[in-house]
């Protein structure tokens, strides 16, 4: 079973299209897909399945302890299934360490063949470790400057995050303190430079960190093309965060604008479905052909 992460940074990029898009081609394909709405914010991928009022939802998991098993609802898709995301809830805003690894215990207890995560936008904590936790690492952006930003803030503060747990991991939060703050003796101007004095210091730190780093490859969505020549962005963007951040990114596709969509929405049905436009299901369907088809070619 794989678990797979759908984020990006900024809002409004389509980020729970995709996820509901994913999770449709793999379920037609017949596996066993579970959508989880981990925007605690604003879940919406119940709109996305064309369900108005879920019944359940993972506050019954937070609070009441309810097993996921038991909140999961079916879709009108073969094989497709949803866990609701938290409604009237003040509980789950900021879940500490130990909720999100429960979370994560239980969701690779599932009977499915993937679980996708939609999350929420920013990059608040839950959001950044939750992403780094899952197996498949889906970034969504937008061509246009203020999303592409968000992403690359998004790319920041992911590797921050992924350098702070594993200092946290090794109970050496503390020292690495202590050397930032000192920072300018050791001629350290650079988060890179910083990890790399950690590397030499700390060989338990460079195997642990090294191992994270590897675990960490992004899938980029490029939503919400209303030109050809907009396609280019995705490659580009994508070498970018490769070399900028020395996190491998892979440009998945991109998906065409459909100015009617929003007329799917809130409609007893799921918005993607057999009706859908040709060319929507089209860009999902390659999108998740070269999202499988990397992930395979790793493990082989």
């Amino acid at each position: 079973m794989r678990i797979w992460a759908v984020g990006g940074g900024k809002g409004g990029t389509g980020k729970s299209l995709v996820t509901n898009g994913l999770g449709t081609r793999l379920a037609e394909r017949g596996f066993k897909v579970i959508l989880v709405d981990t925007d605690f914010g604003g879940p919406n991928q119940h709109t996305y399945c064309g369900i108005r009022k879920p019944a359940t939802s993972l506050v019954q998991f937070f609070e009441t302890r309810t097993p996921l098993e038991e909140i999961t609802l079916k879709t009108k898709h073969e094989g497709l299934y949803l866990i609701p995301g938290n409604f009237n809830s003040q509980n789950t805003d900021n879940l500490t360490t130990t909720q999100k690894q429960k979370l994560f215990r239980h969701l690779r207890k599932l009977q499915a063949d993937h679980v996708i995560l939609d999350l929420g936008a920013g990059t608040q904590y839950d959001t950044l470790d939750t992403f780094l936790l899952a197996d498949v690492q889906v970034c969504v952006i937008a061509p246009d400057a203020l999303a592409i930003e968000n992403f690359y803030l998004f790319l920041k503060n992911l590797k921050f995050r992924q350098l702070n747990n594993t200092l946290s991991a090794l109970s050496l939060r503390e020292r690495a303190k202590d050397i930032w703050k000192n920072r300018a003796e050791h001629e350290i101007t650079t988060g890179e430079q910083f990890a790399r004095h950690l590397r030499g210091l700390f060989p338990q730190f460079a195997e642990l960190y090294d191992a994270e780093q590897r675990r960490l490859r992004i899938d980029l969505v490029l939503n919400q093309v209303r030109e050809f020549r907009q396609t280019e962005i995705g490659p580009s963007v994508s070498s970018a965060a490769t070399k900028f951040f020395q996190i491998t990114t892979a440009y998945a596709g991109h998906v065409r604008f459909e100015k009617d969509l929003w007329q799917r929405l809130g409609q007893e049905a799921p918005v993607i479905h057999q009706g859908s436009s040709f060319s929507l299901r089209q860009d999902l369907e390659k999108i998740t052909e070269n999202v499988l088809a990397t992930r395979t070619s790793e493990n082989g």
